[in-house]
């Protein structure tokens, strides 16, 4: 990772997290999925979005097939039991909530209840698998669009069946026409998902296909990533395009 470090940065540039302002995509709540598991690791990420300059951040727990069985009435719980705890207020940073909806099978029971946890004016935050794909993934999005939520897809540069691809930026594209935004992983562009990934994402903010960037942080130790994206060519040039969103979630 050094070695791509070195040929996606260079030394005067130094990314202003403020510019960016909101992070809505993080598994800092703790216990709940594979992120944080206990209070002072969710302390220790929030401490280095205060000091980062963030405004605002969100945890998004995972809702997912048998694996994540996460209500929004439990979670809503667990987020205000978490955000009422001193050590947390003592960080004087903006909390918010939302879920990353997994688009499998049981998804579809979720859309007969229509209760989703979202952000902002009805946005929806929605992944598929990693390594194959989902066939209802599109009937499901245009069931949220007539239901009048506006889907976020997140790290699309992840999607491997998508992105092995020689057509991929054709194939984000017409998902963009059906009305789906695309959300980029700030750690992808230093590498910590795999050079396909990073390679991928480079190639879709050289397209302006990003709306958003988050972290997708989970874990204490991905901190560092911070400081080396904060020198990334990339990111520069996402936030110098001007088509960036995430402050319309303050």
């Amino acid at each position: 990772m050094i070695s791509i470090f070195k040929k996606k940065s260079v030394p005067n540039i130094q990314i202003n997290f403020e510019e960016i302002g909101v992070d809505f995509h993080a598994h800092w709540l703790p216990g709940v999925d594979d992120g944080c598991q206990n209070l002072e690791d969710s302390i220790l990420i929030l401490s280095e979005y205060k000091r980062r300059g963030y405004k605002k951040v969100y945890a998004s727990p995972h809702i997912m097939g048998e694996k994540y069985t996460n209500t929004k009435s439990d979670l809503e719980y667990r987020f205000l039991e978490f955000k009422n705890l001193d050590s947390v207020k003592a960080i004087d940073i903006e909390l918010g909530l939302l879920a990353e909806y997994l688009l499998d099978e049981k998804f579809e029971d979720k859309l007969k209840t229509n209760d989703f946890l979202t952000i902002g004016n009805n946005y929806i935050l929605v992944e598929t698998s990693m390594n194959y794909e989902f066939p209802f993934v599109r009937e499901y999005i245009f069931e949220l669009l007539k239901l009048g939520y506006k889907p976020i897809m997140a790290h699309p540069e992840r999607y491997r069946y998508i992105t092995n691809e020689k057509n991929f930026i054709d194939q984000y594209e017409e998902m963009q026409s059906w009305g789906i935004e695309f959300q980029l992983n700030l750690f992808s562009l230093v590498g910590l998902f795999g050079d396909l990934a990073q390679k991928v994402a480079e190639k879709l903010i050289d397209n302006e296909l990003y709306s958003y960037v988050s972290s997708d942080i989970h874990v204490p130790m991905q901190i560092k990533f911070f400081e080396d994206v904060q020198k990334s060519i990339y990111l520069d040039k996402l936030i110098r395009s001007n088509k960036l969103k995430n402050k319309e979630f303050l």
